[in-house]
């Protein structure tokens, strides 16, 4: 691949195209390429008194494939291409390529190190693309609407039902590709059931979750807003439950054990919301909470706010997080495309109660038989593989054949709630509207006994009378951990009120103003009740026990130490609030709505820096009306 020369001035533009090696580079003047799987080159003209071609790269990206990215609307949200550089084939976004970064995977692009190169290799990569057809891709999985043969289950692995329809997936990890594959063959009818007789002789628990990933395979078709909630001490079989739902899709290979999760719980939020968004339609498992009562402030704290994101949005119906373009225009975000399965071995302590509300809570001890994990841990589990990957195909394949698959799935949630109610009645006889709508979304879960005792051939109320019960009496004790937390919030704010007014009167306590100078200085209050007395030498204020700061400019707010206030609520011997560690103190506090949100320090929310003086001191700042009437 020589470079031809061409006379300047002595041919005209045609003469010189016909001369030149290659194809133009459309949108890079003055370039040109030659591309093929296993050879090409890039020329750039020089020109003088003749034009000559240098070769600059004696390799150029071969395209093989224009795959356009479907947005939840349908249409067109972005463009990939696979590309082949030396002994490197990958699939790359447009986007990616526009950055040093997106090259780095390429082992042979020796020569595009320099931006100006980059940007006409991606010219290069469009020009070959514009001649290929659209290969539709989506980048979750689940059913979609495809351009010109509608509706598609698309697995993880690639597969999807119908068979053979032309589409891509991309953004599978390749522990959840491999888990998604096909197993060498299906179980009949017979083995099915015998598998969900093995699951009910072995706890209600999997076959409650087995319910739960049976319904998630219709999230998009008629969605459910809810999150699911193992809360289980250690040793008690939560993951192994879940798995049973997960089983409906994924068999880990090459070990049966331990399972492939979403994500665990210990992963940064972004991690956690990426994961959740790609798993559409399919059983989301977020494994484990390992949250215990000895943990400090700042896990619960972190734990609360991961569950705060999965929660919130998935009851919500609204992205994880509101993410923003460069130049600040919407961008879509991430969303929860299932119903998440989350398991705990202690849920905070300071969860709120409105995430309660859009969860189902099992609650599972370790000897209480909810689940036999031994049996699952020493092959029951791995027994189970055959017969429920074929009634996860098999419900996937019924839904797909409903001509109104959204009224089938509600005609199956009112059945469920028809079967559970009387269940509910017993161990909820008298419940708030609130708890009305947690029963709901359990009885929706339910429904996905209807989705696989279709696909088992057996009759839905064999399946829901096995974990009717037992879920009951386990919202029963999810109604009255609501309860206590709604009272809490409500009482706490009251104690640490009391508990301050009390310290001041009998002068527990006192009050310094900003520069901590003792005095009287809240307004409009006395000097008992600001625990203040004038020494008798009339020349200043005088105040025992630990100092509590009016700092007007600050809300105003009434600033003091962690551990000084903490001493003052348990030397009251208030039960409500003289059980706290130093360290969850603030996080209760915010939660009950006592002391003021810190808005410029993410890492410290509950507490402030304030200068007093010539100390720079760090407090909580308390909201003064808990206290007087200001």
């Amino acid at each position: 691949m020589t470079g031809a020369r061409l006379h300047a001035g002595d041919q005209d533009e045609e003469s010189e195209t016909a001369y030149a090696p290659g194809l133009p580079v459309i949108g890079s003047g003055g370039w040109r390429y030659e591309a093929g799987e296993f050879e090409g080159a890039v020329w750039k003209a020089r020109r003088g008194r003749e034009v000559s071609w240098e070769l600059v790269l004696d390799w150029a990206p071969y395209v093989s494939e224009r795959l356009v990215v479907l947005g939840d609307d349908g249409k067109s949200a972005g463009r990939y291409y696979t590309i082949t550089i030396g002994a490197d084939t990958l699939t790359k976004s447009l986007a990616d390529l526009r950055t040093a970064d997106g090259w780095n995977d390429f082992s042979d692009d020796s020569g595009a190190a320099s931006r100006a190169t980059r940007e006409v290799l991606i010219n290069i990569i469009t020009d070959q693309g514009k001649r290929l057809p659209r290969t539709p891709v989506v980048t979750h999985t689940g059913w979609h609407q495809l351009p010109g043969v509608g509706l598609t289950y698309v697995y993880a692995d690639g597969r999807t039902y119908p068979r053979g329809r032309l589409v891509r997936i991309i953004g599978a990890p390749e522990a959840l590709r491999k888990a998604a594959a096909p197993l060498d063959r299906s179980a009949s009818r017979s083995e099915c059931q015998h598998a969900l007789q093995n699951i009910a002789s072995h706890g209600w628990a999997p076959m409650m979750a087995l319910s739960v990933g049976a319904r998630s395979l219709a999230h998009t078709l008629r969605p459910l807003a809810a999150t699911f909630v193992f809360d289980a001490e250690p040793n008690s079989g939560k993951t192994s439950a879940a798995n049973t739902a997960r089983s409906l899709l994924l068999t880990p290979r090459p070990n049966p054990w331990p399972p492939v999760p979403t994500k665990g719980m210990s992963s940064t939020v972004t991690d956690i919301e990426c994961a959740v968004d790609f798993e559409g339609d399919m059983p989301i498992l977020l494994d484990d909470i390992p949250l215990t009562h000895v943990s400090s402030a700042t896990e619960v704290r972190e734990m609360e706010k991961k569950l705060e994101f999965v929660i919130r949005a998935a009851g919500n119906g609204t992205e994880i997080k509101g993410r923003r373009n460069r130049d600040l225009s919407a961008k879509l975000g991430n969303r929860v495309r299932s119903i998440p399965v989350i398991a705990a071995q202690m849920l905070p302590p300071t969860m709120q109660e409105s995430l309660y509300r859009r969860s189902v809570v099992a609650y599972l001890s370790r000897e209480g038989g909810e689940v036999d994990w031994r049996w699952y841990k020493n092959g029951g589990g791995e027994s189970l593989s055959i017969p429920l990957r074929t009634i996860g195909d098999q419900i996937i394949a019924d839904l797909h054949a409903c001509d109104d698959p959204c009224a089938y799935l509600a005609r199956l949630e009112s059945e469920a709630l028809q079967m559970f109610a009387p269940y509910v009645d017993r161990a909820l006889p008298e419940r708030s509207d609130t708890m009305e709508g947690v029963v709901s979304a359990a009885s929706a879960m339910l429904s996905g006994l209807g989705l696989v005792a279709a696909a088992a051939g057996l009759h839905m109320a064999e399946l829901v009378n096995i974990v009717a019960a037992p879920l009951a009496q386990s919202l029963a004790k999810q109604a009255s951990r609501m309860d206590e937390q709604s009272t809490a919030h409500g009482n706490v704010a009251a104690a640490v009120g009391e508990v301050l007014r009390k310290s001041l009167f009998y002068k527990r306590a006192h009050i310094r103003d900003a520069k901590g100078v003792v005095g009287p200085t809240v307004p409009r209050q006395n000097e008992q009740d600001q625990g203040v007395t004038y020494k008798r030498d009339g020349k200043c204020w005088d105040g025992k026990g630990p100092a509590l700061y009016w700092l007007p400019q600050r809300g105003p707010a009434l600033g003091v130490t962690t551990r000084n206030l903490n001493m003052l609520l348990k030397t009251s011997g208030d039960p409500r609030v003289n059980s706290f560690a130093d360290r969850t103190l603030p996080d209760a506090l915010l939660q009950a709505g006592v002391i003021h949100r810190n808005l410029s320090q993410k890492d410290r929310i509950a507490s402030h820096r304030v200068r007093v003086g010539t100390d720079n001191l760090r407090l909580l700042l308390l909201k003064p009306e808990l206290v007087w009437d200001l």
